[in-house]
C-alpha cells in the first residue's frame, strides 16, 4: 500500500513542476505582441535610452534578474519592453548577457555584410578604363534572389577620337552570396553609340547593339556599403564590314538601399 506521506511528496513535485513550467511560458503584459520575446538580463545593468541613438537621454537602467521584452529592430538597437509600462532602446552590443526562458544564452548579432541581402535595390557609381578612354558609370540593381539581380547601366566614356555612352541591362550571379569578398558574373546587352571627335570632316554618330559578358568581384565593407572591381567585354554588333570588341575595367562601390 502506498504511504500518505509517499502521497504528499508526489503532490508536492507535481505542483513544482506545474508552477516552473508556468513560470516559464509567462505571457506578455497587455500592449506587448505574443511573439515577443522575454529575456533577463545577466549582466550588472543595462541602460535603457529613449529613442534608437547615443544621442537620447538614459532615463532607466535594467538590472541584473530584471525582465523585459524585446519588442523590434532598428539597426543596431533594440526596443524593450519593461514591467510598469516602461519602453525604452538598448543598444544590441548591450544584450551580451541575456537569458530566455529556459536558462540559454540569447545572441542578438550585431548587424554585419550579411544584412545587405534583406536589401532589394543598390545604387552604384564606377570609374574606369573603356578601350583607352575614361569612362564613368553609374547603375541601380534589384536583388531578386540571394544569388541573381539585374543591373541598369549606363556608361560615359570620353576618349580623343570619339565619345561613347553604353545603356545595357545586365543580369549578375552570385555564386556565393555570404562571402563577404564575393565573384559576380554577367550577361546583357543593350546600345552602344558613339560620337567622333570630327573638326574639319562632318561625321554622323553610330548606334550599335552591345552585347555584354563579364566578371567582378564585390568587397562588403559595411551593412550597406560594398567596393566593387569588374572587368567587362563589350561586343558591338556593327552595320560595318567587322563587328568591334571592346574590353573594359572598372573600380567602383554599390550602396544598398
Amino acid at each position: 500500500m502506498v504511504s500518505f506521506r509517499f502521497c504528499i511528496y508526489l503532490l508536492c513535485a507535481a505542483l513544482l513542476l506545474i508552477g516552473n513550467r508556468a513560470a516559464a511560458e509567462v505571457s506578455p503584459p497587455e500592449g506587448v505582441p505574443d511573439d515577443a520575446e522575454r529575456v533577463t538580463v545577466g549582466s550588472p545593468y543595462v541602460n535603457i535610452y529613449t529613442g534608437p541613438g547615443r544621442g537620447y537621454p538614459i532615463f532607466h537602467v535594467a538590472e541584473y534578474g530584471q525582465e523585459m521584452w524585446l519588442l523590434k529592430r532598428r539597426t543596431d538597437w533594440i526596443k524593450v519592453y519593461l514591467h510598469r509600462n516602461k519602453t525604452g532602446w538598448v543598444r544590441v552590443a548591450d544584450l551580451d548577457e541575456i537569458y530566455g526562458a529556459d536558462g540559454e544564452l540569447v545572441r542578438v548579432h550585431l548587424p554585419d555584410f550579411r544584412d545587405v541581402n534583406a536589401q532589394n535595390f543598390h545604387l552604384g557609381f564606377t570609374y574606369g578604363d573603356f578601350a583607352g578612354a575614361d569612362s564613368m558609370g553609374v547603375n541601380l540593381g534589384y536583388r531578386f534572389t540571394a544569388n541573381l539581380s539585374a543591373e541598369l547601366r549606363a556608361t560615359q566614356a570620353v576618349g580623343n577620337f570619339s565619345d561613347s555612352q553604353t545603356y545595357q541591362v545586365a543580369v549578375l550571379h552570385q555564386p556565393f552570396p555570404r562571402w563577404k569578398l564575393s565573384p559576380y558574373f554577367m550577361l546583357g546587352a543593350g546600345v552602344n553609340i558613339t560620337s567622333p571627335n570630327a573638326t574639319i570632316v562632318a561625321t554622323e554618330d553610330r548606334q550599335d547593339t552591345a552585347m555584354l559578358t563579364g566578371l567582378g568581384v564585390k568587397a562588403y565593407l559595411f551593412r550597406r556599403f560594398a567596393l566593387r572591381a569588374e572587368y567587362a567585354n563589350h561586343y558591338l554588333l556593327t552595320s560595318r564590314d567587322e563587328n568591334q570588341e571592346i574590353v573594359e575595367w572598372k573600380l567602383g562601390f554599390d550602396v544598398y538601399l
